[in-house]
């Protein structure tokens, strides 16, 4: 079956607002925030992480009135962006709610069209000198998505939250920096960042051998197990990761781990390393001798 021009608009408009590509997408940007974090500016002249969510669903409204064949006034419309905002926490998640329910109607109008609909050029507001063609207004719509989400991890980064920061120098294995981190708030080091991980889950995925190190040595629990859907402790998230090594998995055995501990899933860290192949794991936690061992 061929791969049509509705195909790629559908994996961009996913990809960009919903699941991660590469980079984090907007609806993954937005997610735990609380309403101080959000309504946060670096500067008074700067927009926040809440304006920026409440100007993305503007002008998606916009996108989908004109759809529908009533393009908008577009210096009206324009004026009513970028309102000043903060407010409560359920303030700031019913704006949430209102991003993802009108990125869904988006989501659904476009598949509800055929290539031939998409190939139709409409006017995208009243002062529009020509139409447009439908299949170029939902690629930039969906762009317009993933550069707002680039925004929002920066404005989110400059607060320099403590447990976030651990989280992402554990990524890339910078020890001195997370030295620094612990110095001022030791607490930390078992904290769960916004997406609920702890610096050590994150130091495990990536396979950050010496930060693993370090933070075991502050106290991390090897046993913690993940605030999100995934309910993961480190060892599965050693496994599951981009760097599969054993030296990971002995520092956590070391430090207490459990290998029959079972996820969301209901699968242990063991299980899935026998579904990955990994021989050497899989005898570090308790299912066998490594080739290694065989030999000996």
């Amino acid at each position: 079956m061929a791969f049509t021009t509705k195909d790629l608009l559908l994996f961009h408009l996913d990809h960009t607002f919903e699941k991660e590509s590469g980079q984090p997408s907007l609806a993954q940007a937005v997610v735990g925030l609380t309403s101080a974090q959000a309504a946060w500016k670096p500067s008074p002249a700067r927009h926040s992480i809440w304006q920026i969510t409440r100007h993305v669903a503007h002008w998606k409204e916009g996108f989908i009135a004109a759809l529908d064949g009533h393009p908008l006034d577009y210096d009206r419309w324009n004026r009513r962006d970028w309102q000043e905002i903060s407010g409560t926490q359920h303030e700031w998640e019913r704006d949430v709610s209102h991003l993802h329910a009108i990125s869904r109607e988006v989501r659904a109008r476009l598949d509800g069209l055929d290539e031939e609909r998409l190939s139709q050029s409409i006017k995208w507001y009243a002062q529009s000198a020509s139409p447009r063609p439908i299949a170029t207004r939902f690629l930039q719509l969906a762009t317009h998505d993933i550069y707002h989400s680039g925004q929002i991890q920066y404005l989110f980064a400059l607060q320099e939250i403590p447990v976030e920061e651990l989280a992402a120098t554990a990524s890339r294995d910078d020890v001195r920096r997370m030295e620094r981190i612990l110095a001022s708030d030791a607490s930390v080091v078992n904290s769960f960042s916004r997406d609920g991980w702890t610096a050590l889950h994150v130091a495990c995925y990536f396979g950050m051998t010496e930060a693993v190190r370090f933070l075991l040595s502050r106290g991390a629990s090897a046993t913690a197990v993940s605030h999100n859907a995934e309910r993961q402790t480190p060892l599965h998230s050693t496994v599951g990761g981009f760097a599969h090594r054993a030296e990971i998995v002995r520092l956590l055995i070391g430090a207490g781990a459990d290998p029959t501990a079972r996820d969301a899933s209901g699968k242990t860290p063991l299980e899935a390393a026998r579904t990955r192949g990994e021989a050497a794991v899989v005898a570090l936690l308790g299912g066998g001798r490594s080739p290694i061992d065989r030999g000996n």
